[in-house]
């Protein structure tokens, strides 16, 4: 019905085009709200992303910070260590005294070795972050290295006033990998283990098949991690509470952040249960070939 057709008496016609014009806006109001609910929902997941970027942001300053810091302590120490033994020694200090520059020469070499350790440990950091489709692998059984690292860790539990009890698989299979990282994964984490027992404590380490994966556990009773600090140990440069404040504990949080990228480049994965103060088990598996 045109308005030319509705007479300005015809109130049943003006009615109509009010009913219509009613329906009409009542459709466009509906349509509008429905475009403002779209665009609040898309506002706050925008912010929500937003917000997220923002902690992703601050968290990526906060550990570039602290690279600069932990990296700036751990190489200041040893460097400052090393210049003053030569300067005593090209002083004249120990002139005759042999065994006295021997001794602070040796010493300088440690410092030098620590030096060389954490600089091996950065460079490897930033080959599995961008080339970690390189490595160099091979297949070679698990069970070759076992005896030179059994040496090792219990050389070292024994410094360390701690006893090691060795579970393994008399035959162990084969995996496809770099045998040298692998090897280093398991030190690390026996390493962990001891470090971080009680003089006097246990450290069980088990080595077995499990389907087509072999299977590492590592297990201590010693100081535990704080349960809400589990998901971060495998963050770059994280040191947990009791490990920050304990001056016996060495190294800058970069162990278990390489074992963790070690681990996902061959294929495998690794899992860790802990309570505070009774202990923590760590589990690592790698595919058999």
């Amino acid at each position: 019905m045109k308005s030319d057709d509705c007479k300005v008496t015809d109130h049943e016609c003006h009615l109509n085009r009010i009913e219509k014009w009613h329906s009409n806006f009542e459709s466009y109001i509906a349509l509008l709200i429905e475009t403002l609910e779209k665009l609040n929902a898309s506002s706050i997941e925008a912010t929500k992303e937003c917000s997220e970027h923002y902690k992703e942001t601050v968290e990526l300053t906060k550990a570039k910070t602290r690279f600069t810091f932990e990296i700036s302590h751990e190489l200041k120490a040893p460097l400052s260590s090393i210049y003053n033994i030569i300067n005593v020694i090209l002083n004249g200090y120990l002139d005759g005294d042999i065994d006295k520059q021997k001794e602070l020469l040796n010493r300088a070499k440690k410092r030098i070795k620590s030096i060389t350790g954490l600089l091996d440990d950065l460079l490897m950091f930033s080959r599995l972050e961008e080339r970690a489709n390189e490595l160099e692998k091979k297949e070679f059984n698990i069970g070759e290295f076992f005896s030179t690292l059994i040496e090792d860790m219990n050389e070292y539990a024994k410094y360390c006033d701690i006893e090691i009890s060795w579970n393994l698989c008399d035959n162990c299979p084969s995996i496809y990998g770099n045998a040298e990282l692998i090897r280093r994964v398991f030190a690390n984490l026996i390493q962990n283990s001891i470090k971080y027992s009680n003089p006097g404590d246990l450290v069980e380490v088990t080595g077995q098949e499990e389907k087509d994966l072999f299977l590492l556990i590592v297990k201590d009773h010693g100081t535990g991690i704080k349960e809400e600090e589990l998901p971060k140990i495998f963050n770059m440069f994280f040191r947990g509470e009791n490990d920050r404040y304990n001056l016996r504990k060495d190294g800058i949080g970069l162990g278990l952040s390489l074992v963790k990228r070690i681990v996902d480049a061959h294929g495998g994965c690794i899992k860790v249960k802990s309570k505070l103060h009774e202990g923590t088990t760590i589990e690592v598996r790698f595919p058999e070939t």
